[in-house]
């Protein structure tokens, strides 16, 4: 059997700063409201929890192959997959119309998208469940991991 595989995709540095900004801007708002005027206090302490779990969890894409299973996911939002559930797997350059931004995208055939960029993916159908997309920096790496497991590529 070929050895497991892991990888870790971080977001783009543009979204992290971004969130980082809407923290600071956050935080400096909670302890300094406009006006001196407490009342939104609760509110924007709220809201800087949820962004600070945001930035957390959505960091880093993590993809590994262990143990007959295919996990894929953001922090504690995950897919994981049996590989014997596998049908086919195929390496694809995802169309941005299709899921539409970065993170984690469903569309309306019920496939789920974890995506870092459009440059190249996976995307894995499965016996029962909805197709998965994920981005990788080497999707022919992941393909052959999957094919040794005894997953078929697909046949286009």
């Amino acid at each position: 059997m070929p050895e497991a595989y892991c990888e870790q995709l971080d977001t783009h540095p543009v979204f992290q700063a971004l969130i980082a900004a809407v923290i600071l801007a956050t935080a400096y708002l909670s302890l300094n409201p406009p006006l001196g005027n407490r009342a939104p206090m609760p509110l924007l302490m709220l809201v800087l929890v949820i962004m600070v779990s945001v930035f957390i969890n959505f960091r880093t894409l993590e993809i590994s192959v262990t143990d007959g299973r295919l996990s894929v996911g953001f922090g504690f939002i995950k897919s994981r997959v049996r590989l014997s559930d596998i049908i086919y797997v195929e390496s694809i350059r995802p169309p941005f119309w299709r899921y539409g931004g970065f993170g984690i995208r469903w569309w309306w055939d019920g496939s789920v998208g974890y995506i870092i960029d459009y440059r190249r993916g996976i995307r894995v159908t499965r016996r029962r469940g909805m197709p998965v997309f994920f981005s990788t920096r080497d999707p022919g790496r992941v393909l052959q991991v999957l094919e040794g497991y005894g997953v078929k590529p697909s046949a286009e």
